[in-house]
């Protein structure tokens, strides 16, 4: 049997950390539907697991793995942000403020009162109390 098993995913794709993100995602699923009796919470939960097997069994190797790295990219950038969300907090000695503009975060240190702080992105002044 094992070795049946293991002829039988010879050339296929195999499970990676998307393919574990969604089995879990179907997990949450069914346990929510188990209580809340939502058929289309149901149906939802199928289709992950049928799209969860679909990657693992596929043979599309190169499909499959720019899936997964663009997967593991958002998941590096919402970690980024949230690092740096909590060194914003962290930080006592500076303030940030966002332009209005271009949305780029700029640190302003402390204590200095009104100050005109200019965009080094996009250039544009703006008046704050810092």
């Amino acid at each position: 049997m094992k070795k049946w098993l293991q002829n039988f995913m010879v050339g296929r794709y195999g499970s990676d950390e998307l393919s574990f993100a969604i089995l879990i995602l179907y997990l949450g699923f069914c346990i929510i539907s188990v209580f809340a009796d939502i058929p289309l919470l149901q149906l939802l939960a199928t289709i992950l697991i049928a799209w969860s097997f679909y990657r693992i069994l596929s043979r599309n190797i190169a499909a499959r793995r720019a899936e997964n790295d663009t997967y593991l990219r958002f998941l590096a950038n919402l970690y980024k942000k949230k690092r740096a969300r909590k060194a914003r907090r962290q930080d006592k000695n500076h303030r940030y403020y966002r332009c209005r503009h271009c949305r780029t975060v700029m640190r302003v240190p402390k204590g200095i009162g009104k100050i005109e702080i200019t965009c080094p992105k996009c250039g544009k002044k703006f008046t704050k109390k810092v």
